[in-house]
């Protein structure tokens, strides 16, 4: 019997032989289940998160004495496209981009009421801003805040537009009102997001500059004597 044809199960005692189309057929599997198994790796830890959460800041505190000026804050009221909790950057006249990576880290109209309630206390100054709740004999006089617009655009200038009403503690008078357009220049959000949260920042100070002088004067018209 004639044995030169069939193939041989060892070459050696304990070493298999890998026919040629066996060898060529591996040697095209093992980098693919290599690579394989380095995705499977790579899948498995855990993804490193890009998201950052932001506030906004009040303006440094000054030691500047102290007022007695009470003041009542009423609950700030924001338009529906700044409920999202991503940033808004305006795009145009009739678009909003939302930063998906960049997220308040309190509700907005929350972390506007906070500011503002701080920075009244220190521009005024006063130690007694009262927030949403309080009796009609605590307060001077009360104010409301309703804003139309608050955002950053691609080039990185802020806008507040914001009306405001200060009526006598109970709601009963109209003391002073009002409509604040204010701008700010600032460093673009593509440049980083904590520079477009300090623009805004900045302009919930400057709208606290405008609301504290008129608190003054309404204050000082309810203290003037009434002529006859």
């Amino acid at each position: 019997m004639n044995t030169t044809d069939k193939p041989h199960v060892l070459d050696a005692p304990g070493c298999f032989k890998i026919r040629p189309r066996a060898r060529a057929l591996l040697t095209i599997l093992c980098p693919i289940m290599l690579g394989l198994g380095l995705t499977a790796c790579s899948m498995l830890k855990p993804a490193k998160s890009t998201t950052r959460y932001y506030v906004l800041t009040p303006v440094a505190a000054t030691p500047s004495g102290s007022g007695s000026l009470a003041v009542g804050l009423g609950q700030v009221k924001l338009p529906a496209y700044l409920f999202n909790t991503s940033l808004a950057v305006r795009k145009g006249t009739n678009e909003v981009e939302y930063l998906e990576s960049a997220l308040w880290a309190e509700r907005l109209d929350a972390s506007f009421q906070r500011v503002l309630a701080a920075n009244l206390a220190t521009v005024l100054p006063t130690e007694q801003v009262r927030l949403s709740a309080w009796q009609r004999a605590d307060v001077a006089a009360e104010l409301y805040v309703t804003v139309e617009q608050f955002d950053v655009d691609a080039s990185g200038r802020g806008v507040l537009i914001a009306q405001w009403r200060i009526l006598s503690p109970g709601g009963e008078k109209v003391l002073k009102a009002g409509v604040s357009h204010l701008s700010r220049q600032g460093p673009p959000p593509d440049a980083g997001v904590s520079g477009a949260v300090a623009t805004l920042s900045e302009l919930v100070a400057d709208l606290s500059r405008q609301l504290a002088q008129a608190l003054r004067e309404s204050a000082s018209s309810q203290s003037a004597p009434v002529s006859k």
